[in-house]
């Protein structure tokens, strides 16, 4: 008789004399797998905090983002910049810029000297000109003894228009005069305005157009008034007239445009708002996963992370920090710029009003109750202080994660990993031990099925006997 396997690999007339069947065997196992289950479960377990952990990482990030946001010097004291007239002049400030309105006038825009080759007869800036020799340009640029720059170069027949404009091109930064090919000509322009001399000389210069009959014009001053005071400057950008101002002139004209800079707190407000939420979503978060339930339903659900020792102090570290009464360094406090828990579970707010009071009493002692640095000569910040440096420095002993140091979050992802890794190999031992198992029952219950077969066939021959007889 052919003997049928069944999916469990086990023959299915196994039990034809026993009754101990292929299903009684998998019960047995199951009976057996209980140890394999219970890792199985905890991995499981295991799985879903270590996912919670990172997505309290992922708000954990997104809040220090926005506490990042108030270290910055772009957050506090943004100017909003207004002209009555763009075409003629416009104004720009920097964190350092006072408020200000000016009346400025401009009599005459900067310009720089330029060289304007006659046009040559080729079929364009591309064709070798055929021309050799040498070329030298005087700078307006100086060396040490006070004496103009000359910058000589060698011109070969091969050379085109561009090539030669390239030659020029590589001096630039020592000469400061920058070349460039208009309509088969070479036109040299001071990189720098003002009344500033260049020139041309060599005995290639009048082959490539720029002898007899170049259109030479000298570079001059930009002219303006600035509230009835006259200023000279070799540019139209002057930014070291009021410190953090930078006017722009655009046009020469009789008429005069009125520059204003005024503080602009909308960028401060808007990063505290944006503080407040973040911590919310982050708490709602850190609550949902520290939530215990309703222990009196027989149903009840309880957060991921529920009981979790490490995400408890976080929670507890936050709320303490964000209206902390006390802050290094700093005569304001978080209350008195208008954040504050607004309700028993928590909720932070924002009075904005009282914001706005704080930034127009003293922008200085809000922004250096957020954040205060000290800098060396070299620029490195080698202290700092404040409100968001403090959230910033408890958030990253939780986020930092480098090969030198590991936050809390990437120790317990790392220890995740290594129990899940462990449970991995008591499951895999236990799959060694089930299938030993399974062999074993097979063998012992396909003896008894043989045992019993034999012993009715005897029975059957010892009947089979008496009867006839």
């Amino acid at each position: 008789m052919a003997s049928i396997t069944t999916t469990s690999g086990i023959s299915s007339t196994l039990g034809q004399y026993s009754g101990i069947t292929a299903d009684d065997i998998e019960q047995l196992l199951q009976a057996d797998s209980v140890g394999k289950i219970r890792a199985q479960n905890q991995i499981t377990t295991l799985t879903d905090q270590k996912t919670a952990w990172s997505d309290v990482r992922t708000r954990l990030n997104n809040f220090l983002t926005k506490v990042t946001a108030l270290q910055s010097d772009d957050t506090y004291q943004t100017k909003k910049a207004t002209t009555s007239d763009a075409t003629i002049a416009s104004i720009a400030g920097d964190t350092t810029a006072a408020e200000g309105t000016y009346d400025l006038k401009v009599d005459q825009l900067a310009t720089a000297s330029k060289i304007i080759g006659t046009r040559l007869d080729v079929k364009n800036s591309k064709t070798a000109l055929g021309v050799s020799g040498s070329l030298t340009l005087t700078s307006a640029e100086t060396d040490t003894d006070g004496k103009a720059k000359t910058f000589d170069f060698d011109i070969s027949t091969t050379d085109t228009l561009n090539d030669i404009a390239a030659k020029i091109n590589k001096e630039t930064s020592n000469s400061s005069i920058k070349a460039s090919v208009v309509d088969n000509r070479l036109v040299l322009t001071d990189n720098k305005m003002g009344g500033r001399d260049i020139s041309v000389a060599g005995d290639a210069a009048t082959s490539l157009g720029l002898g007899t009959g170049t259109t030479a014009t000298k570079g001059q001053s930009a002219v303006f008034e600035l509230d009835g005071m006259k200023v000279t400057r070799d540019t139209n950008t002057i930014n070291d007239v009021i410190e953090g101002t930078t006017f722009t002139l655009s046009k020469v004209s009789d008429d005069h445009a009125t520059l204003s800079l005024t503080n602009d707190t909308s960028k401060t407000v808007s990063a505290v708002k944006d503080l407040v939420a973040q911590y919310n979503s982050l708490m709602s978060l850190i609550s949902d996963d520290l939530s215990v339930g309703d222990p009196s339903k027989s149903d009840n659900t309880t957060g991921k992370l529920a009981g979790d020792s490490e995400l408890m102090r976080l929670q507890s570290s936050l709320r303490n920090m964000v209206t902390n009464p006390y802050v290094a360094g700093s005569s304001l406090n978080p209350n008195q710029v208008g954040i504050s828990f607004v309700d028993r579970e928590g909720t932070l707010g924002l009075d904005e009003d009282k914001l706005n009071k704080a930034i127009a009493d003293n922008p200085e002692a809000v922004k250096g109750m957020f954040y205060q640095s000290t800098k060396s000569s070299t620029g490195t910040v080698t202290s700092e202080s404040g409100y968001a440096s403090d959230l910033s420095k408890m958030l990253n002993t939780y986020l930092v994660d480098s090969s030198a140091n590991k936050g809390i979050i990437a120790t317990k992802s790392a220890g995740y990993d290594s129990s899940i890794k462990d449970l991995n190999k008591q499951i895999d031992d236990f799959n060694t031990m089930l299938d030993a198992k399974k062999t074993q029952y097979v063998d012992m219950f396909t003896r008894l099925d043989q045992a019993m077969m034999e012993a009715q066939s005897q029975m059957s021959y010892f009947t089979s006997q008496t009867s006839s007889s």
